[in-house]
């Protein structure tokens, strides 16, 4: 019972999330500043935006369920996974600027300039996103294997990195490779999109909820009794934060506060009632089973929607369609990710560690 429960509602939240990958992403690269601004289509992206902390709190639910939890595992699969994260940079950025093809007005979007182009490369081969959160967070974990045994303690983290965000951020030394570090961990710059502080707290809220589960799993009704008080406190306390003082808590989406972080979370750990009763309804439905194949291949549908719509750049440019012309291309671009998944699962699955790595992280 368990498992099935489980699999069916994770599988439904997880899936809903990666299919609003492309779309979002197919925005956030190739719409002009007056799309996302002034259209239909940027005000619902903007909103999609606001979900993606769904996919740390899958992450950390998937957690609990996961038989990889001893120190060694956590380290070797948290590096494993940063490593992915650095190749999928290779592959979005680095190729395409070393062939021709990247655009120079997201070159200067960074703050640089486009005839320099070690600088030009090491920034963006660098650059943090969802894979070295994801990575370092595993990390950070591994250390915290014996405290991580009570629920509580893994829900007082969570809240202490959410609350000490804002007076950690952006804290550096002054020397070099140790401040990426530094940024990784709590930055405020935007080399680093998801640094741990406070995002991690989302990947730690979603391991408390899976801990909640596996205590109440013979009593469904009674967990999400909790999983509501959950998230309408945090839901509420969030958004008086938010009230009082936006530019703090909101104002920054990547480098939240903590009223932000609190109503995110409230919002998302939400979303985990609705998929419950959502998928019991689409259950033997081909829509379904779409989004298990998605859920189960999140990692690399991630990969591959970066490389196609980066290397899409070269064709369609940076930051210059109206919406009509985003609403052109993100099916277009949907067919060709999962053409490419296609193949993959043909051709290449289980045929080398990295294609593992990829397909079941």
């Amino acid at each position: 019972m368990m498992s099935t429960q489980r699999l069916h509602s994770l599988d439904f939240f997880r899936g809903v999330s990666v299919l609003f990958l492309i779309p979002l992403h197919c925005m956030m690269m190739y719409a002009s500043a007056e799309t996302w601004n002034d259209s239909n289509l940027g005000f619902i992206m903007k909103w999609i935006e606001r979900g993606s902390p769904s996919f740390m709190v899958a992450m950390g639910i998937s957690f609990v369920f996961s038989k990889r939890q001893s120190f060694k595992a956590l380290l070797i699969r948290g590096f494993k996974i940063v490593g992915i994260g650095y190749l999928l940079n290779t592959f979005k950025f680095i190729i395409p600027m070393l062939l021709g093809f990247f655009p120079e007005n997201l070159i200067v979007a960074h703050g640089l300039n486009p005839e320099h182009l070690i600088d030009n490369s090491i920034h963006f081969l660098l650059l943090g996103d969802i894979l070295q959160l994801a990575g370092v967070s595993l990390i950070i974990m591994s250390f915290c294997v014996p405290i991580f045994k009570n629920k509580y303690v893994i829900l007082a983290v969570a809240l202490s990195i959410v609350l000490s965000t804002r007076a950690v951020s952006g804290i550096r030394l002054g020397i070099g490779g140790v401040d990426y570090v530094l940024d990784l961990l709590w930055g405020n710059q935007y080399n680093v999109y998801f640094p741990v502080f406070p995002w991690m707290g989302f990947i730690l809220l979603g391991r408390f909820v899976g801990e909640l589960y596996k205590e109440n799993k013979t009593n469904i009704p009674f967990f999400f009794q909790k999983v509501l008080l959950l998230s309408a406190t945090t839901i509420v306390i969030g958004a008086s934060l938010c009230y009082y003082n936006y530019d703090y808590h909101f104002g920054d989406y990547y480098h939240l506060g903590p009223g932000g972080m609190l109503l995110l979370l409230g919002v998302n750990t939400s979303f985990i009632y609705f998929s419950h009763f959502i998928s019991k309804i689409i259950l033997n439905t081909s829509l379904f089973q779409f989004l298990v194949y998605a859920s189960k291949n999140v990692t690399i549908i991630y990969f591959l929607q970066w490389v196609v719509i980066d290397w899409g750049m070269g064709l369609f440019g940076f930051a210059t369609m109206n919406q009509q012309g985003v609403l052109m291309i993100i099916p277009i671009y949907s067919f060709l990710v999962f053409a490419i998944l296609t193949v993959f699962d043909k051709v290449f699955r289980n045929k080398s560690s990295l294609t593992e790595s990829l397909a079941t992280q």
